[in-house]
């Protein structure tokens, strides 16, 4: 549902490096390499549940502008060692104006019955949209982009109404 994560030739180098013996890397240590190093475009993820939960994220949040909508992007971690060590298979994380993020992390199981996990929400097996489209799009809609949007809400909303100040204060002048 994710892709595996794919890495540049660097990427390979530095995970070499910063990897102990076993191939473990600390959460934020793994984070910082697969933003740095993946090779897909986060704006646009080629795997159709990870494209659609971001737009889908971006509608519940009401991001429209394309430079909002660049903020929002999404990684995947499968294989990382974030997703073997940590429980995280991918994020969704969203660039406030200035520099700061809040990101939202995701497991993907088979388990219906998994409700224990590392990560701020848990994904449960969503059909391929060619075979169900109908139930596809319900998950990635009504489930999984409201609880999603729920957790970076505040951030998104915080950035927005300082934007506004801004534009108040600027009016102003």
């Amino acid at each position: 549902m994710f892709g595996d994560f794919q890495t540049t030739p660097e990427g390979v180098k530095a995970f070499k490096v910063v990897a102990g013996e076993r191939g473990y890397i600390a959460r934020g240590q793994a984070i910082e390499l697969i933003r740095k190093h993946t090779k897909e475009d986060p704006t646009n993820p080629t795997k159709p549940f990870a494209n659609e939960i971001r737009l889908a994220v971006a509608e519940e949040l009401g991001l429209e502008d394309d430079e909002d909508l660049d903020r929002l992007r999404f990684y995947s971690a499968v294989g990382t060692p974030l997703d073997v060590f940590h429980g995280v298979d991918g994020w969704i994380e969203f660039h406030m104006e200035g520099g700061a993020s809040r990101i939202v992390t995701m497991d993907v199981t088979l388990d219906p019955g998994k409700t224990e996990h590392k990560a701020d929400v848990i994904v449960h097996a969503v059909p391929d949209p060619s075979e169900n489209e109908k139930q596809f799009m319900e998950l990635v809609y009504e489930e999984y982009a409201p609880q999603i949007a729920d957790k970076l809400r505040s951030s998104v909303e915080a950035m927005m109404r300082r934007r506004e100040r801004q534009q108040n204060q600027s009016a102003a002048k």
